[in-house]
């Protein structure tokens, strides 16, 4: 239980305090549990009726807000910097053509955060990370539905939309089997989607999630054995730190002296890649004229995917899309420098480095798998905002995890105020004679 109290002076060597009791709160509703697995599947794939269903489970968080405000609210306080570069989206109604619906995605843009914070404020890490495994499960029972399509979407819009997707659940299924802490059925319940989860990416046939579940899967292992189990051993860690910083100096050290080399041609060739990124450097050169047409604010929110954008359906042209299709630049930065301008483009970086150094820090002191498995996905993210929008949007599970890895830590501080209590202090004077 603690205590915060205010003092009164009520005489000489009395005073009074005022304290705030809070305890800590513990409690994990299976209600709410269930709201936020239902939220998470709603982000996590599209199915009938899901606008629906997304409407009404944002009426659902809005009322646990309300009811948890005296958690959720200093908690959004401590992570207001979550909150500026939404302000300034939902700003741009103000200049963008579309003012409408750049109002309906600006409120999107800041229920995103609000409603990881109110999930992280109530249920602490395991327990999100788990609802957000569960709804990886139901996807996947989707996604196998349609398991002749996998190499075309399935489900999902595109081949690397559903690879990613899939990676995201079998890593949450890895994290929960490796994790003494859970609890032993779910362990045991997570071991067939890993499994599942490989094969949907391998058919899936997307390189850069290969990669990137390959890594996932060797790092969360690694994490596991070496930060987690043998780094309770006393001066570990450090140790372990500082190999890792000599290991990584030593391959920038051999591939800086090696000029000659293009190591990037010979990666992108095993995957089966060309120079081109699949045709991902046409749509930039297109999205840098817009970025020069627009340098300092942007177009604004929804200003540039429009059926009525000339420039936007010419890209849909060139990359041999139907006329009207909402593409993206499959790059985060570019996707906010022409929507957001510059300004957009230093906050969303800003928030990047203000999220890094949170789940940073949070591993480091955390010895639980929790705080090892959410940086490693937040760094997969990162890796995908080169190559894909999605870490820059509403809604979605990549900026799910990219939220809930840098506010995890707040799940510890989790406290339930009780009320006020008198406490009256009375100061004895001592005397000395000599």
């Amino acid at each position: 239980m603690n205590v915060m109290s205010r003092k009164m002076k009520v005489s000489e060597d009395t005073t009074l305090l005022w304290a705030k009791v809070f305890s800590e709160d513990k409690s994990a509703p299976i209600w709410f549990q269930v709201i936020v697995t239902g939220w998470f599947f709603a982000t996590y794939i599209e199915f009938p009726a899901v606008t629906a269903v997304r409407y009404l489970l944002v009426v659902a968080l809005l009322g646990v807000i309300a009811l948890k405000s005296a958690i959720v609210l200093p908690n959004v306080v401590r992570v207001w910097p979550l909150f500026v570069m939404p302000a300034f989206a939902f700003s741009s109604i103000l200049w963008s053509p579309y003012p409408s619906e750049a109002l309906k995605q600006g409120v999107y843009f800041i229920l995103t955060p609000l409603f990881i914070i109110t999930i992280i404020s109530v249920l602490d890490a395991r327990r999100a990370m788990r609802c957000l495994m569960f709804a990886g499960w139901m996807a996947a029972f989707m996604v196998l539905a349609k398991f002749s399509s996998i190499d075309s979407g399935g489900p999902y819009p595109s081949k690397n939309y559903v690879a990613l997707q899939m990676n995201f659940m079998m890593l949450f299924s890895l994290a929960a089997a490796l994790n003494k802490k859970e609890l032993l059925w779910i362990r045991l319940a997570a071991l067939p989607f890993i499994p599942m989860g490989a094969l949907f990416v391998v058919l899936a046939n997307s390189a850069t999630n290969l990669v990137l579940g390959g890594v996932g899967i060797m790092g969360l292992i690694a994490l596991r054995l070496l930060w987690v189990d043998i780094g309770r051993i006393k001066n570990a860690r450090s140790l372990l730190l500082l190999t890792g910083i000599v290991f990584v100096f030593s391959i920038l050290t051999v591939a800086l002296a090696m000029p000659g080399e293009d190591f990037m041609g010979e990666v992108l060739n095993a995957l089966g890649k060309d120079s081109t990124f699949s045709g991902r450097k046409v749509i930039w050169a297109a999205g840098r004229v817009v970025q020069d047409q627009h340098p300092i604010f942007g177009t604004g929110l929804s200003g540039f995917w429009q059926p009525d954008n000339g420039a936007a359906q010419s890209i849909n042209f060139y990359d041999y899309k139907p006329y009207g299709t909402a593409l993206t630049f499959h790059n985060s930065y570019m996707e906010v420098r022409v929507h957001l301008g510059y300004i957009g483009w230093v906050l969303y970086i800003g928030t990047w480095i203000w999220q890094g150094q949170r789940a940073i820090r949070n591993w480091l002191t955390s010895h639980d798998l929790e705080a090892s498995a959410l940086l490693m996905l937040l760094l997969l993210v990162f890796i995908t905002t080169f190559t894909e929008s999605t870490p820059w949007g509403v809604f979605n599970t990549p900026v799910n995890i990219m939220i809930l890895a840098s506010t995890a830590a707040l799940s510890s501080n989790r406290r339930k105020f009780e009320g006020y209590v008198p406490v009256r202090v009375s100061e004895t004077k001592v005397q000395t004679s000599r």
